[in-house]
């Protein structure tokens, strides 16, 4: 860690997994530190309190006092209040005397500035869960994000469970056999038998994220052209872009991300889909919004994107990532 040297620290909070960093005040990418998730929604508050604790702790191993300057957490459910109180209280817990800028926010603001190095435009985020927001500085419109047992249309958790009903659909006699899509989804399973759905899904303690795992399966028999496989997907891309027709896009700038947009096959896909609501200028980022919770944590302490920073946090980061 350099000596004397203002720091920041960006976290992104997720339903599968928590990624924080460490950037100083060129926007050099110091540390990070991985853990599990922080979704009190869909985790025990004693474990996402501890993970909190230990994303903390970890990135300021080695940050003097005083050096750091501001906190930004971009995190799902970070738009509630209740959430945001407890994240400040947790954060604080481990930071303790620190008296710098600490903004808890909704995952969409380091989704958002990954791809545009800003806070305002447009984010779709499409992983465990779904959700698009429209953004700027002050102001944010959301649609989607209702979580899964209502909403999330389109996401990892909504297309796994579509494809376990399927495979039991054609257990049942109730849907035309795709020997080779259940074939699939068990082999990925690690089940022999459609029947051993029910233990595995039921009996894990995380069931939530392992029905949106089935997910990945359901995209490589797509890109073999599986035909069932296929349907799911498409009804996906119609279900996101839902999301985005129904909100405004800002500033003519829609950022996608989140696990199913890792997959080049979706994503090309779906930016076909959305090209058809006349969405052009899409961005499809390179940094993790881990990056994109420092690059607010530094606009947030008034400190600007300069061509240096931006190259700085680039470089860093992908150096970092290799």
């Amino acid at each position: 860690m350099p000596l004397n040297k203002k720091v920041y620290m960006g976290i992104d909070g997720g339903g599968t997994k928590t990624v924080g960093l460490i950037c100083n005040q060129d926007g050099v990418i110091l540390s990070k530190s991985i853990v599990g998730s922080t979704n009190v929604k869909s985790r025990p508050e004693v474990e996402v309190r501890a993970a909190i604790h230990q994303v903390t702790t970890e990135l300021m191993s080695g940050v003097k006092e005083g050096e750091l300057c501001s906190v930004f957490v971009s995190t799902a459910g970070g738009d509630r209040e209740e959430d945001q109180l407890r994240w400040k209280k947790w954060v604080l817990e481990v930071l303790s005397g620190y008296e710098g800028v600490l903004e808890v926010r909704n995952d969409a603001y380091g989704a958002l500035a990954s791809g545009t190095f800003s806070m305002e435009g447009t984010v779709l985020i499409a992983g465990t869960g779904s959700i698009a927001y429209a953004l700027d500085r002050v102001d944010s419109r959301r649609v989607g994000g209702w979580g899964y047992l209502f909403g999330d249309e389109g996401s990892g958790y909504d297309i796994g469970q579509h494809a376990l009903r399927t495979v039991a659909m054609m257990h049942d006699g109730r849907a035309i056999i795709d020997k080779a899509f259940c074939d699939g989804l068990l082999s990925f399973l690690k089940l022999t038998s459609a029947p051993d759905m029910i233990t595995a899904i039921y009996e894990d303690p995380y069931a939530r994220m392992k029905i949106a795992s089935v997910a990945e399966v359901v995209i490589d028999l797509a890109e073999k052209q599986n035909p069932t496989a296929l349907g799911l997907i498409q009804h996906a891309y119609r279900k996101l872009s839902e999301l985005i027709d129904a909100i405004e896009v800002r500033s003519g700038r829609l950022v996608i991300c989140g696990g199913l947009m890792e997959s080049s096959f979706f994503r090309d896909g779906f930016l076909e889909e959305v090209r058809k609501l006349g969405v052009n200028n899409v961005f499809f980022p390179t940094l993790s919004p881990a990056v994109g919770a420092c690059i607010c944590a530094l606009i947030v302490n008034g400190e600007p994107i300069t061509k240096e920073r931006k190259a700085n946090l680039l470089s860093s980061y992908h150096v970092m990532s290799g």
